[in-house]
């Protein structure tokens, strides 16, 4: 009964978080539509994500992370690049995302994360990090010249990084 909340919740929080991104119009179009949803969300839930702020969307983001509740982390993750996209916790949470996927052997949708990380976040702290991560991903992908192009621009751009020491040392493996 439990998953079937999750999942509803999760349904539920795209639909509206969507419309509310692409077109304003829309949701001043349907306000009653829009309420009803809202309100079967806090129903099903017992939370309004909706008043929520970025650090308790990161926060329970990180809970799920940690519980391995892959929907209740995905619909949070939806919900804060939604309505935060600069938020300071935004490179975090799609990190963690990259991670979950790794963890579940999803690794299209990992690098996928990793990348974006890259492109929208540039300035981040989690960019190196990152862009180890990917390397780490191709290998288990087992593509080893994707991997090994992507530690050597770890190697290069990122000296004396930790991830660049560990390139490094992944570099000799791969040899």
């Amino acid at each position: 009964m439990k998953q079937l909340r999750l999942l509803a919740a999760t349904v539920l929080l795209s639909v509206p978080m969507s419309a509310f991104a692409k077109n304003s119009a829309l949701s001043k179009a349907s306000p009653a539509k829009d309420l009803q949803q809202e309100a079967l969300l806090v129903e099903l839930t017992g939370k309004d994500f909706t008043k929520e702020n970025d650090i308790n969307l990161y926060a329970e983001m990180v809970s799920a992370y940690q519980n391995d509740d892959e929907i209740g982390f995905k619909s949070r993750l939806q919900s804060l690049l939604s309505r935060f996209p600069q938020s300071s916790y935004a490179d975090n949470a799609l990190f963690l995302a990259g991670r979950m996927a790794v963890d579940h052997n999803n690794y299209a949708e990992a690098v996928k994360y990793f990348t974006e990380i890259e492109k929208k976040y540039s300035s981040s702290n989690k960019v190196v990090a990152a862009k180890f991560a990917k390397a780490m991903t191709y290998k288990k992908m087992n593509l080893p010249n994707f991997a090994m192009n992507t530690l050597k621009e770890v190697r290069a751009k990122y000296p004396g990084s930790p991830e660049s020491f560990r390139a490094d040392a992944e570099l000799k493996l791969m040899k």
